[in-house]
């Protein structure tokens, strides 16, 4: 079987994190979306229809004309009723939730054409509707779920494995049947791990400071580290490569951010490369308890979460300077750097600075500086294709 992931029309409504991925790129829970459909589907062999301005930043391989494709809307999340409704469909049959197509069978050679074309074509499909699974609306949706998406995929990785308490001498763990552990992973003297209300998943080579506390759901990535005396709250996930301090609660970092010092971040989703200066604080509640309301990246108008709690949703490689505060339900897109003494605007677009009078734009070739400097720090650089994509979202955000 081999999948090919496509993106819909409101698929846009996940900027700014989707700015610098395609949708099955984002991570909830352990795994990014095309993680979660390529061990549920038990495959290996998927491509995705990648905007112009991806290409040769993402895998986007040629579809085997001679095998059946299963076509996945990127920013549906699968569960096991799912799973169960795709098994019995047959070529050019599909499913709709929400009255949007998110999976749909056709032949290899029907969906090779359509590949090559860059667009699916829906309109003899035979669609049933489906109540389950998860079709990720906006931004905040990903935090929103994560606790729930942490559970499911530790179903999907049987190789997990749980703790042993014995081998961390000073460690205090709470339902340690909860607690699962990779190889390699450091816990210091001091921590407590309490997984009452949740599972906690320490990925392989992750490192976990003296003085932690730590409460489930919570993932740490691989190559990932929580700095002395952090204290995490549930439904957090870090992904790979990170470094995180401070105070979090429902957050969900991508991968490659540092957030190293204290500070608190609450109910909020980062991108990668991203950077908080020292004691960088948001706000996820409002002061007469209503629900938040954020700017639509695509429209510019305020819409409400229908949340009580939601705090920062940033875009790659943007950072906060020391003492940052930022209101709630604020959006910061790619590229851009926050060191105004006082509250930020709630929207703050790409490459821009954003200090105590008012915004400039960030020079592209000097964002790239910046960009290829993080990245050569976890032994990455800033390809040619990697600049093109930049470029594309820097000029957008000019017009």
């Amino acid at each position: 079987m081999q999948i090919c992931f496509f993106e819909d029309s409101l698929s846009g409504s996940l900027k700014p994190l989707t700015l610098t991925r395609p949708c099955d790129d984002l991570r909830a829970g352990i795994l990014k979306i095309h993680e979660k459909w390529l061990l549920s589907l038990k495959t290996d062999r998927f491509t995705r229809i990648l905007k112009p301005k991806m290409e040769g930043v993402f895998d986007s391989p040629e579809i085997d004309e001679n095998d059946d494709c299963i076509w996945i809307n990127g920013r549906f999340l699968p569960d096991a009723n799912v799973l169960k409704a795709i098994e019995p469909l047959k070529e050019d049959e599909g499913l709709l939730s929400q009255n949007i197509p998110v999976v749909v069978k056709m032949s290899g050679s029907r969906s090779a054409k359509l590949f090559k074309a860059g667009n699916i074509n829906t309109s003899d499909i035979d669609f049933d509707d489906i109540e389950n699974g998860t079709l990720l609306a906006q931004p905040w949706s990903v935090f929103s779920v994560n606790a729930g998406e942490i559970e499911k995929d530790i179903r999907l990785l049987p190789g997990l494995k749980k703790i042993n308490p014995d081998n961390f001498e000073g460690v205090f763990f709470k339902n340690s049947t909860q607690i699962y552990c990779g190889e390699n992973v450091q816990i210091e003297p001091g921590t407590v791990i309490n997984a009452s209300d949740g599972p906690v998943v320490l990925m392989d080579d992750s490192m976990v400071m003296a003085g932690c506390l730590v409460r489930g759901s919570f993932v740490l990535g691989e190559h990932s580290v929580l700095k002395m005396g952090a204290k995490v709250y549930g439904g957090s996930t870090v992904g790979p490569h990170c470094k995180v301090g401070g105070e979090i609660n429902n957050v969900v970092f991508q991968g490659f951010s540092n957030k190293s010092h204290d500070g608190f971040l609450g109910n909020s989703v980062i991108g990668e490369w991203c950077n908080f200066g020292a004691d960088t604080n948001n706000s996820n509640l409002k002061n007469n308890y209503s629900n938040v309301r954020v700017v639509d990246w695509e429209t510019g108008k305020e819409v409400d979460t229908e949340l009580q709690f939601c705090g920062l949703i940033m875009g790659d490689h943007s950072k906060t300077a020391i003492n940052t505060v930022l209101n709630t339900g604020t959006v910061c897109g790619v590229s851009s750097n926050i060191f105004s003494g006082t509250f930020p605007p709630k929207l703050i677009k790409s490459f821009r600075w954003m200090g105590p009078k008012g915004e400039e734009i960030f020079k592209f070739d000097k964002a790239m500086e910046v960009a290829d400097r993080m990245m050569k720090r976890r032994g990455l650089s800033l390809t040619p294709e990697y600049r093109v994509m930049m470029r594309s979202i820097f000029e957008k955000s000019n017009v």
